[in-house]
């Protein structure tokens, strides 16, 4: 996905492309409320940092460099998310990891780039960063988010560029919502869209409550299993039960994708507090702890499988048997 797979910020997409093409070094603060899709920029102005050919859409999602992060394989992207098991990021970590690792060169792209959530960074840790902050390496990025900027300290914020999200409109939030739940009947899309406070997060959030409940249980109930099932389950079982939601195949590969992400989590941060599927929150740690030989790395390329699952439909391959490639796929990172 490049920039044009967001929908809105269009001014925002437009500056941080030209950013990546320059690629100079910088600290950038992305501001918003929760859920108005920071991360999500945050990620694609990293990989088109990454990217050897970026244009004015950002990454070109088929290079080498691309492909690394899309695999999760790349050491030039540190991320630095919600902490497993305090509050807030310890101080010795963005030593350690942020600090410390801002000194080395990349390994593969131009710049070295740190993702920063800086909710979870508390005053000590912020001050720790300071002085990379003002003075960065001429091949370091530092991409920062906050869905609260009185928290972040004065000096943190005069070292930085803010770059604070745009309103998105009403027609920017149904689109997004359509994308997410392409079955959903007009009247539940603005229903959801009304009841956002214009935060495209809640808004989908809102709209599957309606439409994907059901399918993302019984994706958990396929992943759960996969470790252990068999090809004639996967070829016969599983292909049936996606077939049955084929006209929701967004929804489908958005709720492999949430589960991928939170098995993710669990792996680096087994304490983490908040996954996207808290409700089966306790199958999805024993499906982790059970499971040793699952790493980021084979969750990485069961992504590249979903993701793969949704470019053939989108150039209307027959639904069965791309269901068929991206489950035997998947499989294939996760049986024992």
């Amino acid at each position: 996905m490049s920039f044009t797979g967001i929908t809105g910020q269009k001014q925002i997409k437009l500056r941080l492309a030209a950013e990546a093409q320059r690629r100079g070094s910088g600290a950038y603060m992305l501001s918003g409320p929760a859920g108005m899709g920071k991360r999500l920029i945050a990620e694609e102005f990293a990989k088109a940092l990454m990217c050897s050919d970026a244009g004015p859409d950002g990454a070109c999602g088929v290079c080498t460099n691309c492909k690394y992060f899309d695999n999760f394989t790349t050491p030039d992207i540190t991320r630095v998310y919600e902490p497993a098991e305090t509050k807030n990021v310890k101080v010795d970590f963005i030593k350690d990891n942020v600090v410390a690792e801002s000194y080395l060169k990349p390994q593969f792209a131009r710049t070295k780039t740190f993702i920063i959530d800086f909710d979870y960074l508390g005053v000590e840790s912020q001050n720790a960063l300071l002085k990379s902050l003002e003075e960065p390496k001429k091949d370091v990025v530092f991409i920062l988010t906050s869905s609260n900027t009185d928290a972040v300290l004065d000096t943190v914020m005069s070292r930085v560029t803010e770059i604070k999200l745009e309103p998105y409109s009403e027609d920017e939030l149904e689109q997004i919502v359509k994308a997410n739940c392409p079955d959903l009947d007009d009247s539940k899309v603005k229903a959801a869209v009304y009841n956002s406070g214009r935060i495209p997060g809640k808004a989908i959030s809102l709209a599957m409550e309606d439409s994907g409940v059901s399918i993302r249980h019984e994706i958990n109930s396929i992943m759960i299993a996969m470790p252990t099932s068999s090809y004639i389950d996967v070829l016969e079982d599983y292909v049936e039960v996606l077939t049955g939601f084929k006209d929701d195949a967004k929804i489908i590969a958005s709720s492999f994708l949430l589960f991928l992400d939170d098995a993710a989590r669990l792996i680096n941060y087994p304490d983490c507090r908040k996954i996207n599927n808290e409700v089966d929150r306790e199958a999805i740690e024993n499906f982790v702890a059970d499971n040793k030989h699952i790493t980021t790395l084979k969750l990485g390329r069961c992504t590249e499988a979903v993701n793969t699952f949704l470019r053939a439909l989108e150039v209307n391959s027959n639904f069965d048997s791309s269901a068929s490639a991206m489950l035997l796929r998947i499989h294939e990172e996760l049986k024992k």
